[in-house]
């Protein structure tokens, strides 16, 4: 799996090139690293092992341990390591690690001014990042058409959904945060590996991860207030409901008066023994609907 890249006239050539060499930038599995070059044994064991991202200063060398993501599954992809030595970058993964992969083939295609293992390691975090800012957009109009099928009482299972948006966005914070403090640690330089020109393009990277950071923020507070939008519309469709039982209840009670009154049966209630009394009792039912439904149309309740 290893492979390794010679870094010369600004490209990088991966033919003839002498893992672990100066001017070099090497990606190879920790079983390939052991033994090839001297580092504190333990960090290759934490390449392998799951655990937070961090930078950690040694000795003559800056060790990062990062973790890749699959952003359409939201899930942690790979572990990788990535020591930072004096002329020589190398990246190591127990599995294939497409995205440097991706960076290298694209570094070797192509000359890029004043390349050097610290611009290698730069446009490796800024691949990480390049095409978010299309991708935040394009769940901002997610959020949007969510909220316009809430506002229009669309049927859908709206609280699914939104559940699944919020935990879309805390896979993003839990990404863009790992990747700040990262990005801020670089820019300590505290083995001062890194020269001013490529500090300062470090700076703009943790510039743009903090927009990042503030978009997925702004978009959380979106999706909470669309969330509180459907429970608002939830609730105004239960006060309906509630509403109209109460104006049947309140038909039926004057009613139940009735049924009640002269369901009593004394013995000289003339009503009991009048002809017309059953069809007087049905008229008076109907003549109290119609004016309570009436009284209440006026009112605009119902």
């Amino acid at each position: 799996m290893m492979k390794c890249y010679k870094i010369e006239n600004d490209m990088l050539t991966e033919e003839g090139a002498q893992p672990f060499q100066n001017n070099t930038v090497c990606f190879c599995t920790p079983n390939e690293l052991r033994g090839g070059i001297k580092v504190a044994p333990h960090t290759i064991d934490e390449c392998t092992r799951p655990g937070p991202a961090k930078l950690e200063a040694y000795d003559g060398y800056d060790f990062i341990l990062l973790n890749l993501i699959d952003c359409k599954e939201q899930r942690v992809a790979k572990r990788i390591g990535i020591y930072i030595m004096p002329d020589k970058l190398i990246f190591t993964c127990a599995h294939s690690a497409k995205t440097v992969q991706d960076v290298l083939e694209a570094l070797s295609s192509c000359r890029t001014a004043n390349l050097s293992p610290e611009r290698v390691l730069y446009a490796f975090f800024n691949y990480l990042t390049t095409k978010d800012s299309g991708k935040l957009e394009d769940f901002e109009e997610e959020i949007s058409a969510l909220e316009e099928q809430i506002m229009e009482n669309k049927e859908g299972n709206y609280i699914k959904e939104i559940a699944a948006m919020r935990k879309k966005l805390m896979f993003f914070k839990k990404y863009y945060e790992q990747l700040l403090d990262i990005a801020e640690s670089i820019e300590e330089n505290t083995n001062e590996l890194f020269s001013n020109s490529v500090l300062r393009y470090f700076r703009m990277f943790t510039a743009r991860l903090e927009r990042l950071n503030r978009s997925v923020l702004n978009l959380r507070d979106y999706i909470t207030q669309v969330r509180e939008a459907y429970q608002s519309q939830v609730d105004i469709g239960l006060n309906e409901i509630m509403k109209l039982f109460t104006v049947i209840t309140a038909i039926f009670l004057p009613l139940t008066l009735l049924v009640g009154w002269y369901g009593m049966n004394f013995k000289n209630m003339p009503e009991l023994q009048w002809p017309y009394g059953y069809a007087f009792a049905v008229g008076l039912s109907v003549l109290i609907v119609i004016i309570s439904v009436l009284f209440f149309k006026k009112k605009k309740i119902l």
